[in-house]
């Protein structure tokens, strides 16, 4: 009985999809087109260049705050996916081998399950934007120093 949501599910998507192939293939490109250069302009690359010139360090810190976050969210849905399953796995009494269709811990197992992809999909996410952020944010720390002691003075440029 649960399995027909799923399979209307599965059913609707397919014919989207295969809709959606249908509708590309209509489009036809004339192959003269693709030989041709395209305009830099068309393809992005000013203003590209001008959207990395308009970033600031807060911006920075913003996208490693962020990730941060992301990264902590990843860490508390996996924690939260394993004790899922481990007490759905402990509902069902039976352990792997039981012969029921429907257990009561079936359930946390399945959210358990998704918990676990989320977080690691959220993991990766966060852990990316953590570490661009704090890249870019290098840049924008002082390279230079100068420290005057006693009997010295030292220069320092960092790289």
């Amino acid at each position: 009985m649960r399995k027909l949501p799923l399979l209307m599910t599965m059913a609707i998507g397919m014919a989207f999809t295969g809709n959606a192939q249908q509708d590309l293939a209509k489009n036809n490109i004339d192959p003269s087109l693709l030989l041709k250069e395209a305009p830099a302009t068309l393809l992005g690359q000013q203003q590209s260049t001008a959207f990395r010139s308009t970033k600031t360090a807060e911006d920075w810190k913003r996208l490693r705050r962020a990730g941060i976050v992301l990264t902590s969210v990843g860490i508390a849905s996996v924690a939260g996916g394993i004790t899922l399953i481990a007490v759905g796995d402990h509902q069902n009494g039976k352990g792997y081998w039981t012969t029921y269709d429907d257990t009561p811990g079936d359930d946390k197992i399945v959210m358990g399950v998704l918990g676990i992809a989320g977080g690691i999909t959220a993991l990766g996410g966060g852990i990316t934007m953590w570490a661009i952020g704090n890249n870019r944010l290098r840049k924008y720390t002082n390279r230079m120093s100068f420290d005057v002691g006693g009997r010295s003075a030292r220069l320092a440029y960092r790289f």
